[in-house]
């Protein structure tokens, strides 16, 4: 019985996919094939803000919008890959491993605060901490987001990395569920990015890590021209009205889109091909998201 469940789960996955692989581009958009806007787990927020979005998108834009969270990077990066999603918001890492693996584009890019395109990456501690420089962390627990995150992972363990510290890893998923570690003391300091300590008296930055783009919003290849422009027009619009500002702040401090310099995202890219031969033999998780990141590590 468990072998049979097993083949016919195999096969049921196997036809959603075909499904998704086969929709008709013409009618995406439609009430039975709704255009599919993807966050990635960095990105995902309460159901209600999910809602709302796809509320304001599809007034926005015309079309039939869903949005949904995708389970995990690797889910994010194949979901766009394989026509199951249209759009969405990833990580920068997220982002360059699906333009790798199928040519995923960026549209927009996010802007937050009073309109930045960048952010710098930190590594933060208590206030009332004893560490007092870096090398104090060395063989203390110290609190990644996840391996595909460029403020959360990659820079801080290069930074780690070139001051000859050695950490214990512990990867806690989310920005906010890192935050919450250092709070009750689950961790010695954690990996963010500069925006979350701003209002936090009782959290002191140890070390600045290095500044990134600002991700970008992106269209998997194929989607048709006239939907991509919907949906831009619709995205553009949202920082403009009390909801679409609300909504946009719940996702991830998001202000609202500018147009995307994708030179920009050259140096981020140059800087996971260096990490990929250096930081990610010091993760438990190192084999995995060294083999995801193989064309990042090939020398072309």
């Amino acid at each position: 019985m468990r072998q049979t469940m097993k083949k016919l789960a195999i096969l049921l996955a196997a036809a959603g996919l075909s499904a998704c692989l086969g929709r008709n581009e013409s009618s995406i958009g439609a009430a039975d094939d709704p255009l599919v806007v993807l966050l990635s787990p960095a990105h995902a927020a309460a159901e209600s803000v999910l809602d709302s979005l796809a509320r304001q998108l599809s007034s926005g834009s015309g079309l039939d919008v869903e949005t949904r969270a995708a389970d995990s990077p690797v889910d994010a990066i194949e979901r766009l890959g394989t026509r199951q999603a249209d759009a969405g918001l990833l990580t920068m890492e997220e982002f360059l491993l699906a333009h790798e693996e199928y040519e995923v584009a960026p549209a927009l890019q996010v802007l937050r605060g009073k309109g930045e395109t960048t952010y710098e990456g930190v590594i933060l501690v208590k206030s009332k901490s004893t560490v007092r420089k870096p090398m104090d962390l060395d063989g203390a627990r110290f609190g990644y987001v996840d391996p595909y995150s460029v403020s959360g992972f990659l820079l801080p363990a290069r930074f780690l990395k070139k001051e000859g510290v050695k950490v214990s890893p512990v990867f806690l998923m989310t920005h906010a569920r890192a935050l919450k570690a250092l709070d009750q003391g689950e961790v010695a300091a954690v990996a963010t990015y500069a925006g979350q300590a701003a209002a936090r008296k009782d959290l002191r930055v140890l070390a600045r890590t290095g500044t990134i783009p600002n991700e970008p919003f992106v269209f998997r290849k194929g989607l048709r021209p006239e939907k991509r422009e919907a949906l831009l027009k619709a995205l553009r619009g949202l920082a403009s009205s009390p909801e679409g500002k609300k909504t946009l702040s719940a996702l991830a401090d998001i202000a609202g889109f500018g147009p995307v310099d994708q030179d920009a995202y050259r140096s981020v890219h140059k800087l996971l091909r260096e990490a990929g031969k250096s930081v990610y033999d010091i993760v438990p998780e190192g084999v995995e998201v060294r083999r995801l990141n193989q064309p990042y590590m090939d020398a072309r």
